[in-house]
């Protein structure tokens, strides 16, 4: 469930501390669309991909969508946007207070990207921008892909990628309802093209008529990364054990790659399964185990970081992965993130993490 938000405190150079209250929503959905529209980056998109991060051009507003060809539109989206690597990102907006947000909105956002890839003609994408931008255009182009190749056939991609349904869906809400969040989860995980991802971006307000927007895109979690690696246009990699160590080698030092190779061989040696990550920048290791259904309790990078992935494991491996976290690096994130541990934290406490997840496994450490 969704915890209630609390207030958020800031100190200037001047002053003690300031307080921001939650605002209790938006006032219009409309508020929460210009935002949207006039600040793409409160879609985080260093949180949609860390290794990665998307950037974004709006293609338009309250873009038009027909249900035949050659008909008038019959539907019109809140946003549509295309990120640099000219992946069609569709944006549906609702407040938490609108009782459609939790269920009807998944069909219409679906409907209207079907409808969209269906009956688009092939240059419409580049059609609506250059209508809004004008001469503008390329520029714009230019500076999003920030490479001469990519820019030149830009809007081609985008075009396949669109009829390819290589395409992002985003549910964007003060704040998002349980089974919202949970029908995003299970969609952006079982589809292999299309994303579909739930951001909140939960307002806060102070006297003098200062606000704070704080975004958190729910969903994006490595298990949804892995079953799009293949996915036209993303760019991505598939990471082998030999590349994997080759990478860290060239980023750690020789006891950080101990430690690594080390927890590498324990994990490995009672796993079902190494799923290798698809990461443009840093490869990562996924075991899986029999007991413990098909997603990993821990992703390993070739950086050093250990994510802890409580927040997806079913009871009672969640809770006690979670319950790890916090007694062993005092370490705690929410219910729908990994706890995300430094190599030098854990590796510090390497023989306890993996006395933990021996006990977890009902293993020998």
């Amino acid at each position: 469930m969704n915890a209630p938000s609390g207030p958020i405190f800031f100190k200037d150079a001047s002053a003690g501390l300031k307080q921001l209250a939650a605002r209790d929503g938006y006032a219009t959905e409309d508020e929460l669309q210009r935002l949207i529209a006039t600040h793409p980056e409160l879609l985080r998109g260093d949180q949609i991909d860390p290794e990665d991060p998307r950037r974004w051009l709006l293609i338009g507003r309250e873009v038009g969508i027909p249900d035949r060809a050659g008909q008038a539109d019959r539907w019109s989206i809140d946003h549509v946007f295309v990120d640099h690597d000219a992946i069609p990102t569709f944006i549906e907006v609702k407040r938490s207070s609108d009782a459609r947000i939790r269920r009807e909105v998944v069909g219409q956002l679906i409907e209207y990207a079907a409808n969209a890839k269906r009956y688009w003609a092939a240059g419409y994408l580049e059609f609506l921008c250059r209508k809004r931008l004008g001469q503008a255009l390329d520029a714009a182009v230019q500076e999003l892909c920030d490479s001469d190749v990519a820019a030149q056939d830009f809007w081609k991609r985008a075009d396949a990628n669109l009829r390819s349904g290589n395409v992002r869906l985003i549910f964007v809400a003060d704040r998002i309802p349980d089974e919202l969040y949970e029908m995003a989860l299970f969609l952006n995980e079982q589809m292999t093209h299309t994303e579909v991802l739930a951001i909140e971006v939960r307002p806060y307000a102070a006297e003098g008529g200062a606000e704070a927007f704080v975004p958190h895109v729910l969903n994006a979690t490595p298990q949804a990364r892995e079953v799009k690696s293949s996915s036209s246009g993303r760019r991505k990699r598939k990471w082998t054990q030999a590349e994997f160590f080759e990478d860290a080698r060239q980023r750690l030092t020789p006891e950080g790659c101990e430690a690594l190779q080390q927890l590498f061989e324990f994990v490995a040696k009672n796993a079902s399964g190494i799923s290798w990550g698809t990461g443009v920048l840093r490869g990562s290791f996924n075991p899986k185990y029999t007991q413990m259904g098909d997603r990993s309790p821990i992703s390993v990078f070739s950086d050093g970081n250990l994510h802890m992935n409580g927040f997806w494991m079913d009871a009672p491996y969640g809770p006690q992965l979670k319950a790890a976290a916090r007694e062993l690096f005092e370490i705690a994130a929410n219910d729908r993130n990994p706890e995300v541990v430094p190599l030098s934290t854990w590796m510090s406490k390497q023989k306890a993490l993996q006395e933990r997840l021996a006990q977890l496994l009902n293993t020998e450490s």
